[in-house]
């Protein structure tokens, strides 16, 4: 896949030939696919990754010996489960510059937040599981066309947005939130994420097509979001008893990734997945990581800014952490606040 992206890239280039060097982000386990380390320390506790360092290799001998001979640089990580993509969002959030205490939220299938500024940071992972990629949803479908992304619930009618305005054909990440939103505003789902008794056993229908094929949300699906969204929740309140600071003292929070550039604010705040001390400070900011690769390649200092990263950054393990595991039962409520 890396060498079919970076050869239909150089194919469109205008000047290929300048290609002059190569910058690489991801988490931990994909590093150790790509050099072909062993995996196994990864699998279980005590977790060791064989490297989270820099490093630089040819491009011909670490994708494809087809592709130019040119330096390809691998960003460091921060822990086993903090990993490059996430040393890369820092850089480009200008986090280990910053005088204010800003925070920094990936979602996906691992939920890595980094709360701090210049003088500390704080990270951690907390597995949010699939739902928010649409797995484990029984109508669930990946950020395809045809899948349904936004949801609105009026008076009992269901509007519906997909993705290319395509015939629905299942439901993302972004739909699976929305539309547990609208049924919690719409009294069908009740704070605790029990529906109401006439939709329990077959789910409610978002969809139905012209053959009877319908799209629904299960009382499966609810408790799914419901786990995925107080794992974040619970990362990010961890996170902020451990720096002794509350989510207003925060003043910038970055929100990374696909879901989190597509995600209704608004319905995610609704049923809890960030604090309401965030309200009104979180900016979408997309592919972080691709960007951190970015400024790493037009500045000459970034082994230094790579290098302080990794030394202010301190892994909290959320495993272990009896905070987490409280505020995790806790977060399980749909409700505000």
């Amino acid at each position: 896949d890396l060498y079919t992206g970076i050869s239909a890239l150089l194919n469109r280039s205008e000047h290929p030939e300048l290609l002059r060097k190569v910058c690489i982000a991801g988490n931990t386990v994909m590093f150790h696919l790509l050099r072909g380390y062993d995996c196994r320390g990864l699998s279980c506790t005590p977790f060791t990754p064989v490297s989270l360092q820099t490093e630089i290799h040819s491009l011909q001998e670490l994708v494809d010996g087809r592709l130019p001979d040119v330096p390809a640089v691998m960003l460091p990580g921060i822990a086993p489960f903090v990993g490059a993509d996430i040393t890369a969002g820092i850089y480009s959030c200008g986090m280990d510059s910053s005088d204010e205490i800003c925070m920094l939220i990936d979602v996906g299938t691992n939920g890595e937040m980094v709360l701090g500024n210049k003088e500390k940071l704080l990270c951690a992972s907390t597995a949010a599981g699939p739902a928010f990629e649409g797995c484990n949803i029984s109508c669930g479908m990946g950020s395809l066309p045809g899948a349904v992304q936004s949801v609105s619930i009026r008076d009992g009618q269901v509007s519906l947005r997909t993705i290319q305005g395509e015939e629905p054909r299942g439901i993302c990440g972004t739909g699976v939130l929305d539309a547990a939103a609208e049924l919690c505003r719409a009294g069908v789902i009740d704070e605790t994420g029990l529906l109401e008794e006439e939709y329990f056993e077959d789910g409610y229908c978002l969809y139905q097509n012209g053959d009877g094929e319908k799209i629904v949300l299960t009382q499966k699906d609810i408790r799914e979001i419901q786990l995925a969204k107080s794992a974040i929740r619970a990362g990010i309140g961890t996170l902020l008893k451990e720096a002794g600071i509350e989510a207003e003292d925060v003043k910038r929070i970055f929100l990374a990734g696909g879901f989190g550039f597509y995600i209704n604010l608004e319905k995610a705040f609704r049923i809890g997945m960030f604090p309401a001390g965030f309200a009104d400070r979180i900016e979408t900011v997309g592919n972080s990581s691709v960007t951190g690769c970015i400024r790493c390649l037009k500045d000459a200092a970034w082994q230094e800014r790579m290098q302080g990263i990794k030394t202010i950054c301190r892994e909290v393990d959320l495993s272990v952490s009896k905070d987490f595991q409280d505020l995790f039962i806790d977060c399980m409520l749909l409700t505000e606040g």
